[in-house]
C-alpha cells in the first residue's frame, strides 16, 4: 500500500528522543500526518513498537553520546535516501538537584545528552544539508534556561547552552540556506518532571506540546516557547536585578 501524501512541508522527519515524551508525540503526530519519520532514541524495542503501530515510522536506535554512533547513523541516513527535511533534537535527561553539593558525574551526563549530543548530530547532519542548501533543524531546549533555578542544578546549564548554540549558529545557518529553531518548552507531563515534588504551573501534556512545536515549526519561528502565561513570566523574571531575582528564588525554595 502506497503511503498517503504529507500534508507537512516537510517528507522526512527526524526526530532524536523519540521513544517517550514530547519526542514521542511529535513523532506520531508528524507521522499521522503523512510524513516518513525515522524514530531515534536508545531504546531498541521502544522505537519497534512505535514502528509497528504506524507504517510511517522508521526506526534508528543509537547513542547520542557516542560520537561515531551518531556519525553511522547520519551516513545510513543518506545511503537510504532519508536525508530529513526536519530534524527535531529531542534527547534529554534531567535528574533534581537539591542542596550545595555538585556532583560532577551528574553534571557531565546532563552535558553529554542534552548538549553534546546536539553538537554531535549537528556535526554529522550540517554538512549533508548544506550541500543539499535545504533543511530545518530545531534543538529542544527549555524554559529553565533562561536562567538559574532552583533544583536544575544539573539541567539547567545544559539546556542554556542550546538556548546559547541556536543563537550563536542562527546567522551562519541563515547563510547557509537552512533553518534553525530552538524549542523552550516549560513543564510538560514526562517521566522526566514525574520526579519533581513541586507544584509545576501551567503542566501541559506531550500531545499538546507536539502540537505547538509543530505550529512553531510550520511558521519557520527561530524560538517556539510555550504554555505563553508561563513564558511571558519567566521572561519578566529574566529582566529583574539580581537583588530582587534572588528573592524571587528564595520564595520558590521556602
Amino acid at each position: 500500500m502506497n503511503a498517503p501524501p504529507t500534508t507537512l512541508p516537510w517528507n522526512t522527519v527526524w526526530v532524536i528522543g523519540a521513544s517517550f515524551g514530547i519526542g514521542k508525540a511529535f513523532a506520531e503526530l508528524c507521522a499521522d500526518r503523512g510524513a516518513t519519520v525515522i524514530a531515534s532514541a536508545r531504546s531498541a524495542e521502544a522505537l519497534d513498537e512505535m514502528a509497528a503501530a504506524n507504517g510511517q515510522i522508521v526506526p534508528l536506535p543509537f547513542d547520542v553520546t557516542d560520537a561515531a554512533a551518531v556519525g553511522k547513523a547520519v551516513a545510513e541516513i543518506q545511503n537510504r535516501n532519508l536525508l530529513p527535511d526536519l530534524t527535531l533534537y529531542n534527547a534529554g535527561i534531567y535528574e533534581p538537584v537539591t542542596g550545595w553539593r555538585v556532583d560532577a558525574d551528574l553534571f557531565a551526563r546532563h552535558m553529554a545528552v542534552n548538549y553534546m549530543g546536539a553538537v554531535h548530530v549537528l556535526d554529522g547532519l550540517l554538512p549533508a544539508l548544506v550541500a543539499r542548501g535545504s533543511g530545518h533543524v530545531a534543538l529542544v531546549a527549555s524554559l529553565s534556561g533562561y536562567f538559574g533555578l532552583p533544583k536544575a542544578t544539573a539541567y539547567g546549564p545544559s539546556k542554556a547552552a542550546l538556548i546559547s548554540l541556536c543563537e550563536s549558529l542562527k546567522l551562519e545557518i541563515d547563510a547557509a540556506g537552512l533553518d534553525l529553531s530552538v524549542v523552550n518548552p516549560g513543564f510538560v507531563e514526562t517521566r522526566l518532571t514525574d520526579k519533581n515534588d513541586f507544584k509545576m504551573p501551567y503542566l501541559v501534556s506531550p500531545e499538546d506540546a507536539a502540537r505547538q512545536m509543530l505550529e512553531g515549526l510550520l511558521r519557520k519561528d527561530f524560538e517556539i516557547a510555550f504554555p505563553k502565561p508561563f513564558v511571558r513570566r519567566m521572561k519578566l523574571t529574566r529582566l529583574l536585578p539580581y537583588s530582587l531575582y534572588f528573592k524571587v528564588m528564595k520564595r520558590l525554595v521556602s
